[in-house]
């Protein structure tokens, strides 16, 4: 029986330790979550970062503010009503809506 050198009998036992511990080890995961925290209201949204700045043109003419009368009002809110009962899909009700504009304008040209 042939005797082996110490240092090859070590060798072999490194190796085979090392290729249990490699398949025994889990995979290195890494986890992101965006944001990091929840909103106010517990959603995962990012906060909303939209800021708008409008500069008025000091040159331009103030907007014409337009009044409707209280029977102008109320004949809008009794044509919107009755176009959307009588409605029975969104384009049916878009067209009803588009009609009593144009009926307002027309008032308002008169």
């Amino acid at each position: 029986m042939k005797r082996l050198p110490i240092t090859a009998v070590l060798l072999a036992l490194a190796c085979l330790g090392g290729a249990a511990q490699a398949q025994s080890a889990a995979p290195v995961t890494q986890e992101y979550q965006y944001p990091s925290q929840r909103s106010k209201d517990g959603s995962l949204s990012p906060p909303s970062t939209l800021r708008m700045t409008v500069t008025p043109d000091p040159n331009a003419a103030p907007p014409v503010v337009i009044r409707d009368s209280p029977e102008s009002q109320a004949e809008y809110v009794r044509c919107r009503e009755v176009s959307d009962r009588a409605a029975v899909s969104n384009a049916q009700m878009q067209a009803g809506v588009a009609q009593c504009l144009r009926e307002l304008e027309q008032r308002r040209q008169q």
